[in-house]
């Protein structure tokens, strides 16, 4: 299978493909850092739930069926961060720690659909960390932009990038709409992402060719 040549953008090297036929071809990286499908099937159509007043969005189905298979994915690099390690802890290490995303900010606990919290499984970690950011609804939608339907803050990114020890080259095999990339850039680190999603490559190279011209300027 021919390997697509990758999209440059300053320190950033973006794949559109599938990243177990990419994996292979890649040089070494510092930490692998994603948000990988977690296997629960999603329903991305945000429109459905009751007291959003029709302001939720509908998003493109991806494919969110099967369990991830984390095993290819272990090797890559010396520091590994998992979102979503809850749904297949059964394949991690037993080292390791916990990583929380309290996405209440300082609000009460919610009853709604979407969880308070999310996790994540990282090789370097130890003792429990936790960020807290309110990251439902139109606090989400006005902060950043609701790109993707499972899309993660900039902030919390940032403070993932610091628990994996502030690697220099960052590698993000489920880039998404990019927000990994874009946290990276904005610390100054290397970025690899692939996605397969032509819609979401597309926002995720502008995005993070969009960091990378506002650090320029800085």
């Amino acid at each position: 299978m021919k390997i697509p040549e990758p999209t440059i953008i300053g320190n950033a090297k973006l794949y559109l493909g599938d990243c177990l036929d990419i994996l292979s071809t890649l040089d070494k990286v510092d930490a692998v850092i994603t948000d990988p499908p977690y296997g629960m099937g999603l329903n991305t159509n945000y429109q459905r739930f009751n007291g959003w007043n029709g302001k939720g969005k509908k998003y493109d189905q991806f494919n969110d069926n099967e369990r991830f298979n984390v095993l290819p994915f272990l090797d890559i690099a010396p520091i590994c961060l998992f979102w979503g390690a809850q749904f297949f802890c059964k394949d991690l290490p037993e080292s390791g720690g916990w990583l929380v995303f309290n996405k209440r900010g300082e609000g009460k606990p919610s009853s709604g659909f979407f969880g308070d919290c999310e996790l994540a499984w990282c090789n370097k970690s130890k003792a429990v960390r936790m960020y807290s950011e309110m990251w439902h609804g139109v606090a989400r939608w006005s902060s950043e932009g609701a790109y993707h339907p499972t899309q993660k803050s900039i902030g919390l990114m940032k403070w993932c990038i610091e628990q994996a020890g502030n690697p220099k080259i960052i590698f993000d095999p489920f880039m998404g709409s990019g927000t990994t990339g874009v946290a990276a850039v904005q610390m100054d680190r290397k970025f690899i992402g692939i996605e397969r999603e032509q819609k979401y490559f597309d926002i995720a190279c502008e995005r993070i060719d969009n960091a990378q011209k506002q650090t320029k300027l800085f």
